[in-house]
């Protein structure tokens, strides 16, 4: 077997021109399908980082009937031995607690609704980082009976840093709430309808606005990567209470997932019109390699060579070609994505803005994982196993007496 791979290996480099561009065509299109299945998986993976960490978490632990009818009546009680799990999970990297509802804010003018976030400050600030946001003013610590706000909202209501604000709404079980608060600080979301409505106070306090001692909304819990989610709910799921229910990020958020998916495809059609492309420059090379080999495959027939081996040794011939554009293309791409893995793009000017403008950090990011390579490699090799069929198919119908004629 191993003299067929010296022939084939021989007869590439007959002409290698020939060989150099069609192998250098599977170069371009491997190094461009990997580098932008890179930045499609690491754009979409700074997407989901950036929803999740400001809203739903990796992971969400709920009453089970909070999602459908978000209530506080459906709240989930606090206990230290399920928090105790949360913590030793060597999977889990950040954990906390919160409460949302609504309220009424009003100023000695104004009054607007807003949506109502008790938080565990300094446990929100490592997932969502809040403070980012910060305007004006100070971030809230524990224990904290001040507020943040947005900066909308504020402006609606005619107040501002140190300013008091009035809260009216419905507590726990139809309980009529109410307070005053100061502002710590003001809130600058990148989305005018976060900055329109969202309020911070501290868990405590909130859970003693709305009469609802030891009780939560949500256990928002993150991993370090996407991947890890799946482990997590079926690490935890045994050990939830009756009334809880567990929650991947994409079971809380379908439209990011719908988002997703149209990008992902319309990211395949692009790769498959590449390869498409590709795969008919290898073909037309490989009908013209036929058609110039014929009188040199009627040679060999003649002589006695049986068909069968010759087939074998043309469809190495093409392995050989397809392996070197493969092998070339991930050499050449890997340590190139690598470097931009470890050192995203930072995007400045317009484009920045329209990424602040969605709520995401303006950077590009690039993906690392093994499929990136994996999968135009997996493409390249298909389409060469279709195209060996159309080989084996000349030498099979090729006649001795034409071919020497030719």
């Amino acid at each position: 077997m191993s003299t067929y791979f010296i022939i084939a290996w021989r007869n590439l480099w007959r002409n290698s021109r020939r060989t150099l561009i069609t192998s250098a065509s599977i170069f371009f299109g491997v190094f461009f399908a990997i580098f932008m299945s890179s930045l499609q998986r690491g754009s979409f993976e700074n997407m989901v980082d950036n929803m999740v960490r400001f809203y739903s978490g990796y992971i969400q632990i709920q009453e089970s009937d909070f999602n459908q009818h978000r209530s506080l009546n459906n709240s989930l009680q606090t206990y230290q031995t399920f928090q105790q799990e949360i913590e030793n999970h060597p999977l889990i990297t950040q954990s906390s607690q919160r409460i949302e509802s609504f309220a009424l804010a009003g100023s000695d003018e104004n009054s607007f609704p807003a949506m109502l976030f008790g938080i565990q400050p300094e446990k929100e600030e490592a997932i969502s980082g809040v403070s980012k946001w910060l305007s004006e003013g100070s971030f809230i610590k524990s224990g904290s009976k001040d507020l943040l706000i947005g900066k909308v909202l504020a402006k609606n209501l005619k107040i501002a840093v140190n300013d008091s604000i009035v809260l009216i709404g419905q507590g726990y079980h139809g309980v009529s709430s109410a307070g005053i608060y100061r502002i710590s600080g003001i809130l600058d979301f990148p989305l005018p309808d976060l900055s329109k409505q969202l309020i911070y106070m501290d868990l405590q306090n909130a859970q003693e606005f709305f009469s609802m001692p030891g009780l939560i909304t949500s256990q928002v819990i993150m991993v370090e990567k996407p991947e890890q989610v799946a482990q997590v709910i079926r690490d935890l799921t045994p050990k939830l209470g009756a009334e809880m229910k567990i929650y991947a990020w994409d079971e809380l958020q379908p439209e990011l997932v719908s988002l997703i998916d149209g990008k992902t495809a319309s990211g395949k059609v692009v790769k498959l019109l590449l390869f498409m492309v590709i795969g008919f420059g290898v073909w037309a090379t490989i009908i013209m390699l036929m058609h110039e080999r014929k009188r040199e495959l009627g040679v060999m027939i003649a002589v006695g060579f049986q068909k069968t081996r010759i087939m074998i040794m043309i469809i190495i011939e093409s392995a050989f070609i397809g392996l070197i554009g493969i092998l070339i293309g991930i050499g050449i791409s890997y340590p190139f994505i690598w470097y931009l893995f470890n050192n995203p793009i930072h995007v400045t000017g317009e484009m920045a803005e329209t990424y602040k403008s969605m709520g995401f950090e303006p950077i590009l990011k690039f993906g690392i994982n093994p499929d990136i390579f994996l999968s135009p490699a997996f493409t390249i090799l298909i389409i060469f196993a279709v195209l060996s069929i159309y080989e084996i198919w000349y030498v099979a119908r090729l006649k001795t007496v034409t071919a020497l004629k030719a």
